[in-house]
């Protein structure tokens, strides 16, 4: 192989490696996104239901207060003796014990999306990563003569830890590439390296 076709070969795999890890990485900085969701959603969980909660108080020391001098009577409600945002146990009545018990559903309900809504999208998202990264690997392997590993090794380095997080989370949640998208990935990234071998540039 002469220098020309040398640096041809070369430039083709740098060029097809990061074109197809700029796809690969869109897909693993979404998977970033879902770890780190389920990492914020218990404290998000939280402050929605404290939020929820001093809402319903606000709410209810007003509309008591409201009541309470449209009936003609002066000084606090007796749910209310003093400024506290939200009374004491003792002070509650049956109501606002019912009140606040539907509130605490209605915050779960609708407070955090349900878990198995981030595991369809985790599932999701790892699916099409790894049939990128599969594709790729066929490829490499088929047209090249070499590893997909070593490509990026060479190639990117410092993101080969992102290739053997996406593999081992493929492993871990079961995934199986989806062979039509492997197949399509390695047909066309083969006719872009059949361009690259022809012109030797």
């Amino acid at each position: 192989m002469n220098d020309r076709a040398y640096v041809g070969r070369w430039t083709g795999t740098y060029d097809i490696t990061l074109r197809m890890y700029i796809a690969l990485n869109n897909v693993l900085a979404k998977l970033q996104m879902v770890d780190a969701f389920r990492e914020i959603i218990p404290y998000s969980g939280t402050l929605m239901h404290n939020a929820a909660f001093d809402a319903y108080f606000d709410g209810h020391r007003s509309g008591s207060y409201h009541a309470w001098n449209h009936a003609g009577k002066t000084g606090r409600p007796p749910a209310w003796p003093d400024d506290d945002l939200e009374p004491d146990e003792d002070e509650r009545d049956a109501a606002m014990e019912r009140d606040m018990e539907e509130l605490d559903a209605k915050v779960d309900k609708y407070g955090e999306p349900p878990p198995e809504l981030m595991d369809r999208i985790e599932r999701d998202l790892t699916t099409e990563a790894f049939s990128l990264w599969e594709g790729f690997s066929a490829f490499c392997e088929e047209s090249m003569g070499v590893a997909a590993e070593k490509v990026i090794t060479v190639v990117l380095e410092p993101d080969v830890d992102h290739i053997e997080d996406l593999k081992s989370r493929a492993e871990r949640l079961e995934i199986e590439a989806e062979a039509e998208t492997v197949e399509q990935i390695r047909e066309g990234l083969a006719e872009i390296w059949h361009t690259v071998e022809k012109r030797g540039v």
